[in-house]
């Protein structure tokens, strides 16, 4: 029987429902669970494929849970997720692990970003005051002094002071995750992902599921050991999962890479994203000295609102009365103001930050994948090298056994002095089998510490009982990995042309999207001063017309 893809599939088939049927008598609960999980499943798609443009998916509550892990209470936000009639509870971590698996399906898409997993801190202040992505260390000059600072957990997570910074942090996580959910469900590629169906499906554990026999290889897999084009077909390719894991440290050894009309992309994309993120920056950082004094702007107003108060009694002065409910009103209005900013355009302004540093991984993952393909390159032009340096060996020794045999064998008529010895190539197949043989059967004792060197000793003085056969099966290990590394780089060249393909063609896209949504970002951000400054005008002629 065949080793590699196909023992791989036999050894550990996906759990399906012939299976769980074969099982019904012990597994009758879990059975049932599937069913329903199917039928969830199946009205998903089904909402799916019926979608307009005006459905939105929406997360209506988020609220405390308790685990009980290890003798420990655990408490964590859950997230309630509505989706037409369908609503489904979900951790950060779940959609962590969404982001995780959507990411490794499609590789050389910008995968909209989550907002990232802190403590109490606030999310809000400590980001909006970083870089973009890019230049971090141009913009690192930021005052935190203005910095919303939260008080630290205890161990159930909070404490009685941190529940507004909490419920803001809670109330942003809400908002930016829709975001998520809903950039995922307008392209059609990512909604029509398994991953997400089967996470907006309430009767499935997307953690389960995630790691379960199926979809494990993925999820434990480095994305630089899977297929750009078709990472679920090739989970068993043993092509791609023994590929070199490249990292950013390899470039050195490859200067030439600085003038790759690729890598001169990148230069200049990140250019011009270095000028957005100085201006937005600061941006940032102004408009929250603006928030900062809004909120203690609309505080004295409303204090001086109730001075007038107090005066009118006194006075019984109608007019005074007017001039303190003005103040008041005015109060509400900066409020609103100051909320508006927060939601409407600092929100936003996080958003593209992360979008930068998600667009900032696809291009770092492209580069990767060149190193990885020069690795691969530098590889085989020494495994040729050593090949041809030991095949020519290997022709001398066998030249020399086949004038020794044609010797022994000079009486029986035969003349095999001029046969030619030609080893049969090797196949796909054939590598397969022993790529897989060598991931999955290593040796026990190789995992001790001194044990290899132990044996090296020991084999400087015992003499190999066949070194002909030692001879040829190295001759052979050399010549199966010379056949890996050209079927390795004939993959990775293709795959290459792919992603430098894909990657700039979104980032292309992501470009233009990005100037499109500062011009609406900063349309929104006057109409907030001009309503503002609108209903205040308002206040002001009503109360004097009075």
């Amino acid at each position: 029987m065949p080793l590699g893809p196909d023992v791989i599939h036999n050894e550990v088939p996906p759990t399906g429902e012939g299976e769980i049927e074969s099982n019904m008598v012990n597994c009758e609960s879990r059975g049932k669970r599937r069913s329903s999980a199917d039928k969830v499943t199946s009205r998903i798609a089904t909402i799916m494929e019926n979608r307009d443009s005006n459905l939105q998916i929406k997360i209506i509550d988020a609220g405390k849970s308790s685990d009980s892990h290890s003798h420990q209470l655990q408490n964590y936000v859950v997230y309630l997720i509505q989706l037409g009639t369908v609503t489904v509870k979900r951790r950060y971590s779940e959609f962590e692990a969404l982001r995780k698996c959507l990411k490794k399906e499609f590789p050389t898409l910008i995968i909209p970003p989550i907002p990232e997993k802190q403590s109490l801190k606030s999310n809000i202040a400590f980001t909006t005051t970083n870089s973009f992505g890019f230049a971090s260390s141009a913009l690192s000059n930021t005052e935190h002094n203005n910095s919303v600072v939260v008080p630290n957990k205890s161990s159930d997570g909070t404490r009685p002071s941190d529940s507004i910074p909490m419920a803001n942090l809670v109330e942003y996580r809400k908002r930016m995750l829709a975001a998520f959910l809903n950039k995922i469900f307008k392209v059609e590629r990512l909604a029509e992902s398994r991953f997400f169906l089967n996470f907006l499906d309430p009767e499935v554990s997307f953690l389960d599921y995630v790691t379960n026999k199926e979809n494990n290889p993925l999820y434990r897999t480095s994305i630089y050991r899977l297929s750009p084009s078709r990472p679920l077909e090739n989970l068993e390719n043993q092509l791609y999962l023994t590929l070199p894991i490249p990292s950013s440290a390899d470039s050195h050894l490859f200067k030439e890479l600085s003038e790759e009309e690729q890598f001169q992309k990148f230069v200049s994309f990140e250019a011009k994203f270095i000028k957005y993120e100085l201006v937005l920056s600061n941006i940032s950082k102004l408009n929250k000295h603006l928030m900062k004094h809004i909120g203690e702007l609309s505080e004295e107003i409303s204090d001086l609102g109730s001075s007038f108060s107090q005066l009118s009694l006194i006075q019984d002065s109608t007019y005074i009365e007017n001039i303190g409910r003005l103040f008041e009103r005015h109060k509400l209005l900066l409020s609103a103001l100051n909320s508006s900013i927060n939601i409407g355009f600092m929100d936003k302004l996080m958003e593209l930050k992360h979008f930068s540093i998600t667009c900032k991984g696809l291009m770092e993952y492209n580069r990767k994948k060149i190193i990885q393909y020069k690795l691969i390159e530098k590889d085989l032009y020494n495994t040729r090298s050593r090949y041809k340096r030991y095949e020519v060996e290997e022709i001398r020794i066998r030249k020399i056994d086949q004038k020794m045999e044609n010797v022994l064998h000079k009486g029986d008529g035969g003349n095999h002095e001029n046969d030619e010895i030609v080893d049969p190539p090797i196949t796909d197949e054939e590598l397969q089998t022993a790529l897989y043989s060598k991931s999955y059967n290593k040796p026990i004792y190789g995992k001790i510490p001194g044990v290899s060197k132990l044996n090296n000793i020991i084999l400087k003085y015992v003499s190999d009982p066949n070194p002909d056969e030692t001879r040829r099966t190295k001759f052979y290990n050399l010549k199966l990995r010379l056949f890996q590394l050209e079927r390795q780089y004939q993959i990775t060249q293709q795959d290459l042309g792919l992603i430098n393909s894909a990657v700039m063609s979104e980032l292309e896209v992501f470009h233009n999207w990005f100037k499109e949504e500062l011009r609406k970002l900063v349309l929104a951000y006057n109409k907030f001063f001009k309503e503002y400054f609108m209903k205040s005008r308002d206040s002001w002629i009503e109360t004097n017309s009075d």
